[in-house]
């Protein structure tokens, strides 16, 4: 949005410098982008925010700042009263007030299509528009002015003078007033006539209803209308205008009239003619401001300071929000240009705005730790450090579907009927929903067999158990497969998953065709997570190492060994299963005395008793 310095003075006085005015009126939200520097004029570059189509307009601009420098805008002196001057000319219209709500219009007839004069030009030209002729370029200067986007028909070339407000059906052809062709989307917003659309209503004006030279008498149309369909068929045809961009964020209901007035007095002052019509305004309802009330009390709670009651009621006046106090609420009348305002907190946030952030103290947030988790809290670390670990073994991590197939469940063994089943199932290749992960590690296995020789997945997610909604409960389970990593290999990655999260499950691995697959109950692990942690000093004193290989009968269970060698001293810190070969298993044995160093001497005392022991197992 270009805002011309010299056009925001035709409405109130502005005195302060031009860098501190820009300052100034971002503070409040309305961005200045930049200050382009005319020979005769500066132009503020405005950014603006999808919730302030007010400020899409010079009179909105002009409000701001007046409310910032505490002082009235003027608004443009509107002479004419709408009345006819001259023979009515007729004009049916059909309104569609569901898609376009309110519809104002007027005729005006012998009028002379010609250059605008110099001013009007200039005008245009410093906001980015491009003079066409005296009627366009007026509805283009009412709607930067004003803030409603005006257009002008002409009235000759409306067949049959009988229009329709309708909903494009998808694929007419439509050629706009700068020559492009189009091919409507449908649920675009229409005028027709008794043969053709004429206008693509809020985006661009047709060729067939333009005004040119020739034209001699005009039909002035300020509506309002659905911003959603307006959105929509602007980014179907990726076709913006400045009118769109006003209408997709709800444009001013209670300002087609002005907006009406305002466009004919500069036609009969520019273009001659006269008044060939009553004014037609079709709606259902009327478009009056409305009343929002904001509690003092509920005012300095939110801000967290208190500002006096006076104060307050300054900046909603100079806001042009008519505040009345009633008791302990301050009662605002809210002008219809102001959409954005629906609620208290608007009204509060308007006095915010204006007090100025910046004058807010500087405090520390207050308030109490939450030290209990809320309803439904899932804490994503655990997750992230399951997966991590089994991606720092040399698992790749995977993501299946929770719905399988029946041939999915009977080559598993699992009867279907003791599954959950979806009653309207998109395909039969997703039915139910997955009762173990197992299922899904194993098909992504046998997809991957044909890429890499060696494979390790994993997959971390949900099962579903249970044969009915009422006996139905949700499980979250890790799964993998792989034929690349031993028995042994797989139990120590899963040990160290336990031992990384303090707690302990049940397990199962399988060996299966194809290499070794394993699932764990994650939720039980979870459930058995043992919260408290004890933390120990780094010794002083260094430890002392050794291995020991044992050959053992088979059937002795290798936890037995290590319970039994680390009964036989306090000193004995650290024991782990290092190697093994056939029979032979070998134990990694680490002694420590935090209190001072062990001798070789009590060392090899200890041994002996681990000797002795493990002999007797």
């Amino acid at each position: 949005m270009l805002a011309p310095l010299s056009w925001l003075k035709e409405y109130i006085e502005i005195t302060i410098p031009k860098k501190e005015l820009a300052e100034k009126i971002s503070e409040v939200g309305l961005g200045c982008e930049k200050i382009i520097e005319e020979k005769d004029d500066t132009i503020f570059e405005l950014e603006i925010t999808p919730n302030r189509p007010d400020w899409l307009s010079l009179m909105g601009v002009a409000r701001e700042i007046a409310a910032i420098e505490k002082k009235k805008a003027q608004y443009p002196k509107l002479k004419t009263d709408l009345k006819p001057t001259g023979k009515i000319m007729p004009l049916k219209i059909h309104p569609n007030f569901k898609i376009t709500p309110r519809l104002s219009g007027i005729i005006i007839n012998n009028v002379e299509v010609k250059d605008s004069p110099d001013w009007l030009k200039k005008k245009l030209e410093l906001v980015g528009l491009r003079p066409i002729n005296n009627i366009v370029d007026i509805t283009n200067f009412v709607m930067k002015e004003l803030g409603n986007p005006i257009h002008s028909f002409d009235y000759h070339k409306i067949e049959g003078a009988e229009m329709w407000v309708e909903q494009s059906k998808g694929g007419e052809e439509f050629e706009s007033v700068d020559d492009i062709k189009y091919r409507l989307p449908k649920g675009a917003i229409v005028y027709k006539d008794t043969k053709k659309i004429f206008d693509l209503v809020g985006i661009k004006g047709g060729r067939n209803s333009g005004t040119y030279n020739d034209t001699k008498a005009v039909f002035i149309v300020v509506e309002v209308d659905d911003p959603v369909l307006i959105r929509r068929a602007s980014q179907a045809l990726a076709l913006r205008s400045d009118a769109s961009a006003i209408f997709e964020r709800a444009v001013n209901r209670g300002g087609t009239i002005d907006a009406l007035k305002r466009t004919t007095d500069l036609i009969l002052e520019l273009a001659g003619g006269e008044i060939a019509s009553e004014v037609i305004d079709l709606k259902e309802e009327e478009f009056n401001p409305w009343k929002v009330s904001m509690r003092v009390e509920k005012m300095n709670k939110l801000l967290g300071i208190e500002i006096p009651v006076k104060q307050a009621l300054t900046i909603l006046e100079s806001l042009n929000l008519s505040p009345k106090v009633k008791g302990k609420e301050i009662e605002c009348t809210i002008p219809t240009y102001r959409n954005d305002i629906k609620i208290e907190e608007d009204v509060i946030e308007e006095v915010a705005r204006i007090y100025g952030y910046s004058n807010f103290p500087k405090t520390i947030p207050k308030g109490n730790i939450r030290t209990q988790p809320i309803p439904y809290f899932k804490d994503y670390r655990t997750d992230e450090k399951i997966k991590q670990l089994f991606k720092a073994a040399g698992f790749s991590e995977i993501y299946t579907y929770s719905l399988i197939s029946e041939q999915d469940l009977t080559e598993f063994g699992i009867p279907p009927e003791q599954v959950l089943r979806i009653d309207n199932p998109i395909s039969r290749d997703y039915e139910y929903l997955r009762p173990t992960l197992r299922i899904n590690v194993t098909k992504g296995f046998r997809q991957n067999k044909g890429v890499s020789k060696k494979i390790s997945l994993f997959e971390l997610g949900k099962v579903y158990l249970g044969n009915s909604i009422d006996k139905a409960k949700e499980v979250q389970t890790l799964a993998g497969i792989t034929n690349e990593k031993n028995y042994l290999e797989i139990k120590g990655i899963i040990e160290r998953l336990f031992e990384n999260l303090n707690s302990s499950a049940k397990y199962s691995i399988d060996i299966v065709e194809e290499g070794v697959l394993f699932e764990i109950n994650i939720s039980e692990l979870l459930e058995n997570k043992k919260e408290e942690k004890i933390y120990k000093l780094l010794p002083k004193y260094p430890p002392i190492v050794e291995d020991m290989a044992f050959e053992l009968n088979p059937e002795i269970k290798i936890k037995d060994v290590i319970d039994t060698i680390q009964k036989q001293s306090p000193f004995i810190s650290e024991v782990s299963l290092l190697d093994m070969y056939k029979n032979t298993k070998t134990f990694h044995i680490v002694y420590l005395n935090r209190e001072r160093n062990l001798t070789n001497e009590e060392v090899g005392e200890i041994r002996e008793k681990i000797i002795q022991a493990v002999g007797k197992i």
